[in-house]
């Protein structure tokens, strides 16, 4: 087979399957949006021991349910 052939023809012999979005693995997806929970744990901790930072405890709240929402409904996605 000349090597135009073997350009378009692809690659027979790759076949793993692809998963999740953009070939991201699911395991990795979860383990950002776990990654992200422990960040906004951080930010509520820093935020209400440092009064002057009460606003980062809110947003650090916020943002941990957010994610935390998020996670929820993709786990059920993807079983």
């Amino acid at each position: 087979m000349s090597g135009l052939k073997l350009i378009t023809a692809g690659n027979p012999g790759d076949h793993r399957p692809h998963h999740g979005v953009g070939g991201i693995r699911g395991g990795a997806i979860m383990g950002l949006i776990i990654g992200l929970l422990v960040l906004w744990v951080v930010l509520v901790i820093v935020g209400f021991t440092i009064k002057a930072l009460l606003w980062l405890a809110i947003v650090g709240i916020v943002l941990f349910v957010v994610t935390g929402v998020f996670g929820a409904i993709r786990g059920r996605a993807v079983r």
